[in-house]
């Protein structure tokens, strides 16, 4: 079916939003903000289906969540519908390390009166909440400061986010021509590979107007609004709560019960043995 821009501004919470800017940042992180991450497919086994029909479905009529292929997917159709020119990009995961695996996240450049902004709402809790201009000198967003340095040796923009002590790099990114079967073949990998994490631990993220909700094999934390507080999700009564009222996701009752199990599993299992 043909995307329907009303419906997906409806979803994310915005009435209008232009093609300028300003559209840009506000629907970037009002996605963030109204569709979770979250990898509960691949934690239960299963492949995520990346047809626009399945996205539409999962994503907006549902009310469920995703993870990067899912997230950005959807994300790369509104900015079609919006008219912003975006080009896929594929980027190789580091989280600190020197150099990156596999292509294994997507991403968008934009290109708006002849600068390019990185886009992305599929990366989860470290990533800014709105678009970075792909230069290497440091921008503030929110409490965070970015920036995308280029890196000769690897030949990749290196997304990298300001610590205490060094600016740590999240993800580098080419700008290899990225098709359809590339896609399909990295989101299989992230999804069933048990060298990825999506299988074997699972992950939440919301952005809030104050900060954010995350979520990590049972351990809950919110930030935001002058508090900062964890607790551990012990039962399947508590993780319906927490994932249908705090981060707003429509998962059936099976869905929950799956995954509960699932939590109990995984908590029951040595480390390193899972």
């Amino acid at each position: 079916m043909p995307f329907d821009l009303p419906a997906y501004l409806t979803r994310i919470g915005l009435e209008t939003c232009s093609a300028d800017l300003d559209g840009l940042r506000s629907v970037q992180a009002a996605q963030i903000s109204a569709i979770p991450f979250e990898n509960v497919l691949p934690f239960l086994g299963q492949v995520p289906e990346l047809g626009a029909d399945s996205l539409w479905r999962k994503l907006v009529v549902e009310r469920c969540g995703g993870y990067c292929f899912e997230l950005n997917s959807l994300l790369g159709e509104a900015l079609e519908a919006l008219g912003f020119s975006a080009r896929q990009v594929l980027a190789r995961v580091r989280q600190g390390a020197a150099e990156g695996g596999a292509r294994s996240h997507l991403a968008f450049v934009v290109t708006l009166d002849g600068a390019e902004w990185l886009v992305d709402a599929g990366f989860g809790g470290q990533a800014p909440a709105e678009p970075v201009r792909v230069s290497q000198e440091p921008q503030p967003i929110r409490d965070q400061s970015y920036r995308i340095r280029f890196e000769a040796a690897s030949g990749e923009h290196v997304l990298e986010r300001l610590t205490a002590d060094r600016w740590f790099p999240l993800y580098g990114f080419d700008r290899v021509d990225v098709r359809r079967a590339d896609i399909e073949g990295a989101n299989f990998l992230c999804a069933a590979s048990p060298k990825m994490p999506f299988a074997r631990s699972l992950k939440f993220y919301r952005l809030t107007e104050e900060g954010f909700f995350s979520f990590l094999d049972g351990r809950a934390r919110l930030v935001g609004d002058g508090e900062a507080r964890e607790w551990q999700i012990r039962d399947a009564e508590e993780l319906t709560r927490f994932l249908r009222r705090d981060l707003g996701l429509g998962y059936d009752d099976a869905v929950l019960r799956d995954l509960a199990g699932r939590l109990e599993d995984l908590a029951a299992t040595p480390t390193g043995t899972a």
